[in-house]
């Protein structure tokens, strides 16, 4: 929680600063602890500064003195300059003066809280006098972060409700008030800050990118600081949820504080933490190529950045967690080793005992059983309160090092705490890997059943873990694609603001074009070619926005196709352990279902037309897809396809496929009983404004009550009836469907 305040308070000091001061100033000589020469120079007549009884005549003079005193603990002097500024009726201007020279003055003294308070404290009192709100919320923001790093969280609450107080009426700063509660909750693990972090998330857009005039901010910090601000919360917003295990919420909270940290060398220590924090989650959820993919960012921006302190460090160890996650157990080892040597130049012991006890680990997974000692060794060296994490890590060692020698009793100990820890920590990641190496060491140790049922859990849990990794990623696509769909929106009303703006100086130009006469029309002619050439270049943006939105669209149908092959072969795999003939039937017709829809993203993501399937392609590879299902050869039953070269609206494709799919199905399994021989028609075109589905064969008919009480003839119905179809059925001389549709969309 103290790194997450810290975090704040940098965040705030470059974007609340005023300007450049120069060094030879009284400012600088404070922050330097010249106390007594700053007195000397602004209390001694003869000096630079005009002096009343024995005090400097200038607010700004008066405010320097005031924490020189405070500074060498001269109550009294303080006490009386207090006095003497509160007592004072300056002009809005020197009012202004006065608060911006106390905030800046706050940031010099951020390593000697007890002044930094003093300031705070005193710049909140001026600004509740001057009746400045924004400025004296802004004071107490200060003193909140301080608070927080500080470790004395007894006096936040006391400013919380100063801010709920000053914030009403004013919207802005009662959002801010809901963040900082968020902020609180958080770092007392107490589930109520999600209420406030979502009424924060609720109100913020609206005041984001808008001018919030402010006279302690420069202007062109204003936006990159709400943005900053915001991607703050929302990421520590996301660590309450990873504490609670729940890597769902925290990653999609991660990737949308993303889309608001600003490009800049001032949140730069924001993005890497989010960017390893993400790689974090995405191995703890299955997705390797994901996490890998957010450790280069991190790297990258370090590099852009010149962070090579916290490269080698935190990065480094993130990095090594990934890396064990994809199982590349030497490179861990080295990024592991890497974060150990330069941690160890630090206070906080834990942070290379940690790194020296992963390198460890991955030494047993290697079977380097000596090099492991050696650096678990390294580890005990280091004296420190340990925490789960540590202790985790330990046990993982231990169990490792008894199970590569056969003690396979105590390698189970080990990985059963390990389990139990990771469960009561609520660490997925640690807990999938604690049951793996439960497992081998029961298999090693010739408890096949036991083994049997732990490998189940894990697999389980491997399963649900992946499949919540999807679910992130595909949340990232399409918070891509959102954010891709809204800056195309504004670009379309900046060209419309635009488009207006250049119709009216088109009349005025038509207007001097007929009093002055053919000079102007030369202007008017360069006024077009720039206009054409504007536009040119709108219309290139704007086609590569909607290359973009294609590419994500295949990319997201990719992904269900993927997903919908994913179900298809667990139910496939379920079939295997069913004896019952009914259900395995039952579980083959829902492959089938399935396959047909993942055909049809198949066929949006492989297809220029995202939106649209051309259905000769899509009736070759279902029906394809539906004789090999049913072990069906070209020469006992002979196909016989008339399909028209036509493109449909996925909403159409979808319902039409199913039913295709049903009446298909129903003919390869029933029309041609044993081994008997036949033709199937399917025949699909428009007519009349109509689209036609034709599918006959010449077997064995269908009885009344199995045309009418099947879970697929129900089916069929229901589809029928979303596509307003009519369904003509006649069984003399085989089964004979006629399917006359009269809603349906071409594709665009």
């Amino acid at each position: 929680m103290k790194l997450v305040s810290f975090f704040f308070l940098l965040l705030y000091s470059p974007l609340l600063h005023a300007g450049p001061i120069p060094t030879d100033t009284l400012q600088n000589m404070l922050k330097r602890g010249e106390y007594d020469a700053v007195i000397e120079n602004l209390t001694i007549s003869g000096k630079q500064h005009q002096i009343k009884n024995g005090y400097p005549t200038n607010p700004g003079d008066q405010i320097l003195l005031l924490i020189a005193k405070q500074a060498k603990g001269d109550t009294l002097t303080t006490l009386a300059l207090q006095k003497k500024l509160l007592a004072a009726s300056p002009s809005q201007e020197q009012e202004e003066e006065n608060l911006k020279l106390l905030f800046n003055l706050g940031f010099k003294f951020v390593t000697t809280p007890s002044v930094y308070f003093f300031i705070q404290e005193f710049g909140e009192q001026l600004a509740e006098k001057y009746q400045k709100p924004r400025a004296q919320f802004s004071f107490l923001q200060q003193q909140f972060s301080m608070r927080q790093m500080t470790g004395q969280p007894g006096d936040i609450p006391a400013i919380l409700r100063k801010m709920k107080h000053i914030s009403t009426g004013y919207d802005y700063l009662l959002c801010l008030t809901n963040m900082h509660y968020g902020l609180y909750y958080s770092g007392l693990k107490n589930d109520s800050c999600t209420y406030y972090f979502e009424n924060f998330l609720a109100c913020i857009d609206d005041f984001m990118g808008k001018p919030n005039p402010y006279f302690l901010n420069e202007r062109r910090f204003a936006a990159k600081k709400d943005s900053g601000m915001v991607a703050s919360s929302i990421g520590e917003y996301a660590r309450h949820y990873m504490r609670k295990g729940d890597l769902k919420k925290a990653g999609e909270l991660l990737i949308l504080s993303e889309k608001h940290v600003p490009d800049t060398s001032s949140f730069s220590l924001l993005k890497v933490q989010n960017q390893i924090t993400l790689a974090a989650i995405y191995a703890d959820l299955v997705n390797p190529a994901k996490a890998e993919d957010y450790m280069t960012s991190a790297l990258a921006i370090c590099e852009t950045y010149a962070l090579h302190r916290l490269r080698d460090t935190h990065v480094a160890a993130a990095h090594a967690y990934v890396l064990m996650s994809n199982h590349r157990y030497a490179e861990a080892a080295s990024a592991a080793e890497t974060a150990y040597s330069n941690f160890a130049e630090g206070m906080n012991l834990q942070y290379p005992q940690k790194q020296a006890l992963r390198v460890a680990l991955c030494k047993t997974y290697l079977e380097d059983y000596s090099g492991a000692k050696r650096w678990l060794d390294s580890a005990n060296v280091l004296k420190t309160n340990t925490d789960p994490e540590t202790n985790f890590l330990l046990l993982m060692v231990m169990g490792e090092i008894a199970s590569g020698q056969h003690q396979y009793d105590l390698s189970r100990i080990s990985f059963y705490k390990a389990s139990w820890l990771a469960t009561a920590a609520r660490a997925i990641g640690w807990e999938k890997e604690a049951l793996y190496r439960l497992y081998l060491s029961e298999k090693k140790g010739g408890n096949h059943s036991k083994s049997l049922s732990i490998l189940e859990s894990y697999a389980q849990l491997n399963d649900s873990l992946y499949r919540t990794g999807q679910d992130v990623a595909l949340f990232e696509i399409e918070s891509a694609y959102q954010k891709n769909l809204q800056d195309e929106a504004i670009a379309k009303l900046d060209a419309q603001n635009e488009a207006s703006g250049l119709k009216l100086h088109a009349q005025e130009l038509t207007l001097w074009t007929v009093i002055v006469g053919m000079g102007i029309m030369s202007v008017l002619l360069i006024w077009l070619y720039r206009l054409y050439d504007r536009v040119k270049t709108a219309n290139q943006i704007i086609s590569k926005v909607v290359q973009e939105k294609n590419i994500l669209l295949r990319e997201i149908h990719h992904r269900v196709k993927n997903n919908l092959q994913v179900i298809s072969s667990l139910l496939k795999l379920q079939s295997g352990y069913i004896q019952d003939e009914v259900a395995v039937q039952a579980i083959a017709e829902g492959r089938s279902r399935v396959q047909s829809m993942a055909l049809l993203h198949q066929n949006l993501y492989k297809e220029d037309n995202v939106t649209g399937v051309n259905m000769k392609d899509y009736f070759d590879n279902l029906i394809q897809g539906l004789f090999d299902t049913y072990n069906i050869s070209a020469d006992r039953i002979t196909l016989h396809k008339n399909i028209e070269d036509i493109t449909l609206d996925v909403d159409t494709v979808v319902p039409l496929g199913l039913i295709t799919n049903e009446l298909i199905s129903n003919a390869l399994k029933h029309a041609f009983p044993g081994n008997l021989h036949g033709n199937l028609y399917v025949d699909l075109f428009e007519k009349s404004g109509n689209l036609i589905l034709h599918v006959r064969d010449d077997g064995t008919g269908i009885s009344y009550e199995s045309r009418h009480e099947g879970f697929g003839s129900k089916l069929i119905q229901l589809l029928s009836q979303k596509l307003e179809a009519d369904i003509t059925t006649r069984s003399s001389h085989g089964t004979d469907v006629i399917l006359t549709i009269r809603e349906y969309r071409k594709a665009a």
